[in-house]
């Protein structure tokens, strides 16, 4: 007999559990780095404590692998012809429906309108760009999907973009978040990537073997489930790295056709598979195996080798090749890898034929290029640097597509020099790539410039959610053009007006627009988005939300509208503003009518202004016409990481709608039940003040960080869809989240306060190594009041490479000159020396060390008072007079051996006016391969940091800390109207289990499943279940997930 009542009293205790498991990868890649320090040096785990009712893994994606999934479709399918397994069937099968929501995307792939009109009229009108690169970093698991996290890739040159590779993730397994993304702005995106290499164990033949299946009539087994999966989740492909030879035998071929047939049979017209094999050319020989015949049909899209890294020199006769066996050259791309950009043959792509060819852009593994090259003082500036990179490699080193460099395949390079900006010499993938745009049909159209990521939430200007949240699926459809600048009325470009994306301010979300530079009478224009808009409601009318950031009135803007078979601009003055807060006006249209149709929308600044600056935070262009959405239905949260302040929620949810297009799918697309978007709410209390906390296209989304003020804080979320029209709403769907008792829950931790985290990119590549070898051994100090004296014979055993120090502090004085040495571990002949192929410390790394000099409370200028002379030698010479970076060391992609074998010093001068009062020091090292990474906040490259408490002593006045952002509380979102007290109603129980003897015990659990620590699904249960027998169990640690009603908590025990 199992005395569960002394089972659940110990359960109550956190310590019962075992902390900081991660199942974090489709791949195997399970457990976390506190496991990899345990199995090898034989310590205990010390981490982040949460409640026993929730883990700190946000998402469980074990059972999403492409032999699990594909065998669910062939049963079913087997079982009548039924296209998809029900929710039940998944969740038998561990895949549970709160983690398949984040798969899957509701947003119908855009069409693209013709490209007759493109901007650059010698590009060939049907050439197209595949981006066969990662998303964000890192491989499989949470990579690219919503995340409480600031610093991430929002890739956004969608408008040249063809199809997207997804180049880091398993098939099957893309983020819906980044699919939605691609398909409102007109991209094909593969599900993941399937990678084989001859020289590597196993290769091909596993794979060969198993899609090469036969049923009993001699048809492939796989054909359609593969196909039903893809139309089932959302995604457009399948991508192959095939480095072996398998893909030329014959059934491997008919295999692949047979898919193509299939997905056109099926209404799938924009399915895909891509290939990339060691041929650098198509030829008669091998096109049917990489391409197709007319005879035979299709077989793949293909990307050619590149040849040393540059452009083959074999596109012009692959494009007759390609022409000779299918008729055209869709689906045909010339690969070209951008480890560097030099050298790469971009004088040669538009030489005789190769005109005609696709062009492929490859860049690997982990993360893109554009994301490892890009480089800034703190994350504010590497976010803004990262667009501004993407513009230079797409619109061309001026960042305007109709002004771009003279075309050389030399001096192109990536990083900055004291001279040029990265890619400034580039001409630009606009040089070879017209422009696509899927903006049409109806109005309305809106943006508001949210990229999909922010340090927090903004509503109309104030902060409404508070810390950094990711998410693909809040991002707007991009520009069309970024960034044309004419001289009005005029197709002559201008340079004297400049316009950035920005994260220093937002309207609603956490990004905007900002213009910038020399105002006059004459004006410019900036033409946004190509369109074809009819208007089909009477009374148009524009929104605009604008911020002067200097004390002006006049904002010198005007919102531009340009009709079809016109010439003319309508202009539309925005006006004055009363301040230098966030203003939204709406605004008259006239000379646009019902039945007009709006072929470009732009702004235009004209006004004598030799300092403008103006930020603008929401366009949009609507008219009376009105569609009510369907109603959000089913609303389901899954607690983690929960607090005694504290905690994250996952949320899905369904609509109440019928499918149309894919119906036999059970996919539903927005548009379909007239939903643009939908609205995340949150607020204290049933009675409470509602605050929007997030955007979203998918059915699905993280609130990644939800504060309380007092123990009886009772949260609850709500969705809402929002209209096509931009401007109705369904009702609210309320969920009330119980709260874990708070005598049962850890404090929360506050290690780094408002300073941010600094962390260990999991996801980075050799983070094994960096977990064995790349720590600190000694920090100390002289010449402060109080120096330091930190030694530590320790690597960090939590797998965060980061180390809590701020019980050593460090007291200095205004004015006061201070050396500080450090010296880490030496890796010379350390653990795993001979698997790193030599020493791999901190050597490889940069370093640096930041001090709040302004007692902000964070470290909000990142830039340093001064430039060390390595920094100047590669190029970087901008400064801050209030800079908060003390020191730098490192080279790029150079070692400093000295830092590990006889330790470094470096010398700083507290400022004068520095802050008097608490601060803290920070210093993180990152690897010297990847720039971009090396932040005093965020999570870094294969590196280390560690904080130590700061004290700054004088009677000089401090530093004025002076924040440019909206104040005061957000106001509560528009059209709530009668919604705000329609609550799901959910019982205040928690769901709790404990295992002993061989039984797992429940206490409110509806349904239930159970995980190994590596992923593996063990058992489910549902129907009210009060235990469940695991008797026969290996040793370990296990994870069991549990529903009650509409919420869902995860447990940990031990099997001994």
């Amino acid at each position: 007999m199992v005395d569960t009542e002394h089972i659940f009293s110990v359960l109550r205790n956190p310590y019962f559990l075992i902390y900081n498991l991660k199942i974090t990868s489709m791949k195997k890649k399970y457990i976390a780095g506190f496991v990899f320090a345990c199995s090898l040096f034989g310590v205990p785990v010390q981490a982040q404590e949460y409640s026993p009712s929730a883990t700190s893994e946000i998402y469980d994606f074990s059972g999403f692998n492409d032999v699990n999934i594909l065998n669910l479709f062939y049963k079913v399918w087997q079982d009548g012809n039924r296209r998809y397994p029900t929710e039940a069937e998944f969740e038998a099968a561990g895949i549970q429906a709160q983690d398949l929501a984040f798969i899957r995307s509701h947003v119908r792939r855009a069409e693209i309108m013709s490209r007759a009109d493109r901007l650059v009229p010698k590009t060939y009108e049907t050439r197209n760009l595949f981006m066969n690169i990662p998303m964000d970093v890192g491989k499989d698991g949470s990579v690219g999907h919503p995340e409480g996290k600031f610093l991430a890739d929002v890739y956004s040159m969608w408008q040249y973009t063809n199809l997207f590779g997804s180049w880091n993730h398993g098939v099957f397994s893309v983020p819906g978040a980044w699919v939605d993304a691609a398909h409102r702005n007109g991209t094909d995106i593969m599900s993941g990537i399937k990678f084989f290499e001859s020289w590597n164990a196993g290769g091909d033949a596993e794979y060969s073997s198993f899609i090469t299946q036969k049923d009993s009539k001699g048809k492939f087994k796989w054909v359609e489930p593969l196909i039903n999966c893809l139309m089932y989740f959302g995604s457009d492909g399948i991508n192959y790295n095939w480095e072996d030879i398998s893909y030329q035998e014959e059934d491997i071929i008919n295999f692949h056709k047979a898919l193509w047939v299939y997905a056109k049979e099926v209404g799938f017209d924009n399915y895909h598979s891509a290939i990339y094999t060691a041929s650098s050319s198509l030829t008669s020989a091998n096109a049917d195996a990489l391409f197709g015949t007319k005879e035979n049909g299709k077989t793949h899209d293909t990307m050619l080798n590149y040849s040393g890294g540059a452009f083959s020199y074999s596109m012009g006769s692959s494009v007759l090749a390609a022409e000779k066996a299918m008729g055209t050259t869709d689906g045909l791309y010339a690969g070209v890898w951008i480890a560097g950009m030099s050298g790469r043959g971009w004088d040669r792509v538009d030489v005789g034929d190769a005109h005609r060819c696709g062009l492929c852009l490859w860049g690997e593994h982990g993360q893109s290029r554009f994301m490892s090259y890009n480089t800034g003082d703190g994350q504010f500036d590497t976010q803004g640097n990262y667009q501004r990179l993407l513009e230079r490699g797409f619109s061309g080193g001026y960042r305007n597509p109709a002004s771009r460099p003279v075309v050389s395949d030399q001096n192109l390079s990536w990083e900055r020099t004291a001279t040029a900006e990265a890619l400034e010499t580039f001409a630009g993938l606009a040089e070879w790539i017209p422009e696509r745009s899927a903006i049409q049909g109806n109005l309305p159209f809106g943006t508001y410039f949210t990229l999909g990521n922010g340090d927090r939430y903004f509503y109309k200007g104030k902060k409404s959610y508070a810390g950094n949240w990711y998410n693909m699926g809040a991002q707007d459809v991009v520009p069309t053009y970024r960034w044309l600048i004419y001289n009005t009325g005029t197709t002559t470009t201008a340079n004297n007006i400049e316009v950035n994306y920005t994260h220093l301010d937002a309207y609603t979300g956490g990004s905007c627009i900002e213009l910038t530079g020399k105002s006059n009478s004459t004006g410019n224009d900036i033409i946004l988005y190509k369109t074809n808009l009819k208007v089909s409601g009477s009374n148009p009318y524009a929104k605009v939300a604008v911020k002067t950031i200097k004390d002006v009135k006049a904002t010198n803007l005007y919102v531009i509208l340009k009709k079809k078979d016109s010439n003319a601009w309508i202009e539309v003055p925005v006006g004055n503003v009363a301040g230098t807060t966030w203003e939204e006006k709406t605004l008259e249209v006239p000379g646009l009518a019902t039945g007009d149709v709006v072929e470009r929308i732009g702004l235009r600044v004209k006004g004598e202004n030799k300092d403008y600056q103006l930020y603008v935070g929401k366009l949009e262009i609507n008219d009376n016409s009105k569609v009510v959405p369907a109603e959000v239905s089913n609303l389901t949260a899954e607690v983690k990481q929960e607090t005694k302040s504290s905690m994250a929620v996952k949320l899905y949810w369904n609509v109440e709608a019928q499918a149309k297009t894919r119906a036999a799918w059970d996919l539903l697309y927005n548009d379909e039940a007239n939903i643009h978007h939908f609205e995340v709410l949150y607020k204290v209390g049933e009675k409470g003040a509602v605050q929007q906390v997030g955007t979203t296209t998918q059915w699905a989304t993280l609130v990644p960080n939800i504060e309380f003020t007092n123990a009886t804080d009772e949260p609850y979320i709500g969705v809402r869809a929002v209209s096509t029209d931009l401007k109705t709403y369904s009702e609210v769907q309320w969920l009330k989240v119980p709260r874990a008792n708070a005598n049962n829950l850890p404090e929360r931790k506050v290690t780094y306060g408002n300073y941010g985290v600094s962390e260990l990119d999991e996801y980075s590549e050799g983070v094994d190594r960096a977990r064995a070898l790349r720590y600190l051994t000694d920090v100390t100090t002289s010449g402060a009041v109080q120096n330091l004296d930190y030694h530590s014979d320790t690597r960090v055993l939590d797998g965060t490479q980061y180390v809590d120090a701020l019980d050593h502090v460090l007291k200095v004085k205004q004015g006061q000159t201070v050396s500080i040495y450090l010296k880490a571990y030496d890796s010379t002949y350390g653990p795993l020396y001979s698997d790193s192929g030599g020493p791999d410390g901190l050597r490889w790394c940069f370093a640096g060390g930041w001090i709040d000099l302004n007692g902000s409370g964070d470290f909000d200028k990142p830039l340093p008072v001064e430039r060390t002379a390595s920094e100047i030698a590669n190029g970087k010479t901008d400064t801050d007079p209030e800079g908060e970076r003390i020191f730098f060391a490192g080279k790029v992609r150079e070692g400093s051996p000295e830092i590990e074998l006889s330790g470094s010093t470096y010398t700083f001068k507290i400022p004068e006016d520095a802050t008097p009062g608490p601060s803290r020091l920070r210093i993180v090292f990152s690897d010297a391969w990847f720039a971009g990474m090396f932040q005093p906040v965020g999570y870094y490259a294969k590196g280390h940091s560690i904080d130590f408490s700061v004290e700054i002593q004088g009677s000089n006045p401090g530093r004025v800390v002076v924040d440019t952002r909206d104040q005061g509380e957000a106001e509560e979102p528009e059209g709530l109207g009668g919604t705000v007290d329609a609550i799901e109603q959910v019982k205040s129980e928690v769901s709790q289990a404990a295992y002993a003897d061989g039984v797992l015990s429940f206490q409110n659990v509806e349904k239930a499943w159970v995980y190994s620590a590596d992923g593996k699904f063990v058992k489910f249960a549902s129907e009210n279940p009060s235990s469940m027998n695991l008797e026969g169990l290996a040793p370990g640690a296990y994870i069991v997930k549990m529903q009650y009603q509409n919420v869902m908590r995860t447990a940990k025990f031990l099997v001994k």
